[in-house]
């Protein structure tokens, strides 16, 4: 994650509707273009990401649009507590790709956005929350807390302060497995694919060659589609604590949740619509050639 800048321009709701009606103008020619997922990639639930059924926090759920997304943090994190972030995709097209939002120094929230062609629906979101001494929560109640809201959480093996929960892309509680030297915990904010820092300044957005390394996809797929932490969605708590009196109370409270069906998903789709592209400017290219070439005599 990059550092939080705060918002100096008071007129950014306009700003933010001028580029949004842009993007929802050339948004449609990318998303027609984009191509079937290869074998081995998580297709979409039937009718699509229902960000209703995900994870939340603070009422943030992830697969939201970034309209979604921005109506709630605005109400979080209302004037310069909230910064918008604006990326460009090689055609030209602007979106908003990530949202930072500061509540002095007790609260903090990061979300990201995946890019274009696929819909920009929000894929991770990571909140911090420092609690004041005096309002520290047990241990026991804040745990009690995040059962009641996430659910029961996955037995792992990195110690009472780290908890973690999965999902699959309709909200369904699951148990993934795999090797002895995996854990699902890994999986959550351990490295996104395709998320990007962006610019404050929609006229000035920071440029994304692709979600994924110049590399030819077919190359990328077998590691892609081998990484176990690459699929499903997931919720991560680690926990702050200290003692008051004897008892064990939390200070601190991370929370990082990640779809990351979605990211791999839409990270292949950027990478499909760019590279067929650049192989259709590479065949004009060469048509182009072919025209000019000096008549036969």
């Amino acid at each position: 994650m990059t550092g939080r800048d705060v918002a100096k321009n008071p007129r950014w709701e306009l700003r933010v509707l001028v580029v949004l009606s842009f993007v929802a103008a050339g948004f449609a020619g990318l998303r027609a273009l984009a191509q079937s997922p290869p074998a081995g990639i998580p297709a979409a639930p039937p009718g699509g990401i229902n960000a209703a059924k995900l994870p939340d926090t603070n009422g943030v759920h992830l697969g939201m649009s970034q309209d979604e997304a921005l109506a709630v943090l605005k109400q979080l994190y209302p004037g310069n507590q909230l910064t918008i972030y604006y990326d460009k995709t090689p055609t030209g097209a602007v979106w908003v790709s990530r949202l930072s939002g500061v509540n002095g120094s007790s609260e903090s929230m990061e979300v990201h956005l995946t890019m274009p062609p696929s819909p920009v629906q929000v894929a991770e979101i990571l909140r911090t929350i420092s609690l004041d001494p005096a309002k520290q929560p047990t241990m026991e109640t804040t745990i009690a807390s995040l059962r009641q809201k996430y659910g029961k959480e996955l037995t792992t093996k990195t110690g009472p302060n780290m908890l973690t929960w999965a999902y699959d892309e309709q909200g369904q509680p699951i148990n993934p497995q795999g090797p002895s030297n995996w854990s699902p915990s890994d999986c959550a904010g351990g490295g996104t694919l395709g998320m990007v820092s962006g610019s404050t300044d929609p006229k000035t957005p920071m440029g994304v060659d692709a979600a994924l390394p110049p590399i030819p996809l077919a190359q990328q797929l077998p590691n892609l589609t081998k990484n176990l932490c690459h699929y499903n969605v997931y919720v991560r708590v680690q926990l702050g604590t200290g003692t008051i009196q004897g008892t064990q109370v939390v200070s601190q409270i991370i929370i990082i949740l990640d779809e990351n069906s979605m990211m791999l998903r839409d990270a292949v789709a950027d990478q499909q619509y760019f590279e067929a592209q650049a192989a259709s400017k590479q065949q004009q290219q060469q048509k182009n050639a072919e025209q000019q070439k000096a008549p036969a005599l």
